[in-house]
């Protein structure tokens, strides 16, 4: 059984409800089930405190399982004006997950800058963020750990958000708790802004219970032992990274090459050389010292 917040940033006060199994069931298939009906409003100012910010983890979050601690945000985006979900790994929905959160949403907007710490009993601190305005991310985070310490993961509001840039995203901490993990489509940082959130801080606990803990185990596992040995695994992403995409983007004709008009920056057949993907940069980046397999998060 998992926790959802509603939070209303204005009075300082949230409301909580849970999630059982059947909940989860019936949103198969998605990194997580956010409350859709609450921000499919068309007439909604993206960057008014009538757009709800939407935070979701998987049923799996909190535990090892590859691919299960991605967190999702949506909103209206400032950017396109549609519906927008960006997601990012980093160490965020791990804690979500540790701490029991199937999601919460951000409604309305605080009247002052804040930091919303999620405690391990349960409850939802709001903090004075005034210390950490005007900070480029690194820095605001190195002040976040010295104050609520380094069993925890963040979720930051950059200075590009504080003034609600409509490129803005919103950055989590990976496993070596920097804010280098990031949430980058549609302007949710900006929207994020709008509500004077500066971060969220989440402390990390433990894996959380399962209904049955030696299947869900063994699965773990089995599904680890199966990616190790398959081939495009080893072959490709270890060696290269998640960048190694934009090689085969390159090749498929994917990219949004001279206003989406061609779909190859370079025609690698013909000789020529695709800097921006993972064939080109690996070279540079280890002979520098780089790591570019850094695990996206924990489970990967």
């Amino acid at each position: 059984m998992r926790t959802y917040y509603d939070i209303q940033l204005a009075i300082g006060r949230s409301r909580s409800a849970s999630w059982r199994a059947k909940t989860w069931s019936r949103s198969a298939g998605t990194t997580s089930p956010g409350p859709c009906s609450s921000w499919a409003r068309p007439t909604v100012d993206p960057l008014s405190p009538a757009n709800p910010l939407i935070f979701s983890a998987g049923p799996f979050a909190g535990s090892s399982f590859s691919n299960a601690n991605r967190t999702s945000v949506g909103c209206k985006s400032p950017l396109t004006g549609g519906i927008k979900e960006a997601n990012g790994g980093g160490t965020f929905g791990y804690g979500m997950g540790q701490l029991r959160i199937a999601g919460f949403t951000l409604h309305g907007a605080s009247p002052d800058w804040v930091v919303l710490h999620f405690k391990k009993d349960g409850s939802l601190d709001f903090d004075d963020a005034r210390p950490y305005l005007g900070k480029g991310n690194f820095e605001a985070n190195r002040m976040l750990l010295a104050r609520y310490g380094k069993k925890v993961a963040t979720a930051l509001c950059g200075p590009v958000g504080e003034y609600q840039g409509l490129i803005a995203g919103i950055a989590f901490t990976d496993k070596d708790l920097r804010p280098s993990r990031l949430a980058a489509r549609g302007g949710v940082g900006a929207v994020l802004g709008s509500k004077k959130v500066k971060a969220i801080v989440l402390d990390l606990d433990k894996i959380p219970p399962f209904a049955d803990p030696k299947k869900t185990n063994a699965s773990i596992k089995d599904y680890s032992k199966m990616l190790l040995a398959d081939g495009i695994v080893t072959n490709f992403y270890q060696p290269l990274g998640t960048m190694g995409m934009a090689d085969v983007q390159n090749q498929m004709g994917g990219l949004p090459v001279r206003n989406f008009s061609a779909g190859q920056l370079a025609d690698v057949k013909a000789g020529e050389t695709f800097k921006m993907g993972g064939q080109f940069i690996a070279p540079l980046n280890t002979g520098r010292g780089g790591e570019q397999t850094h695990a996206c998060m924990p489970g990967a």
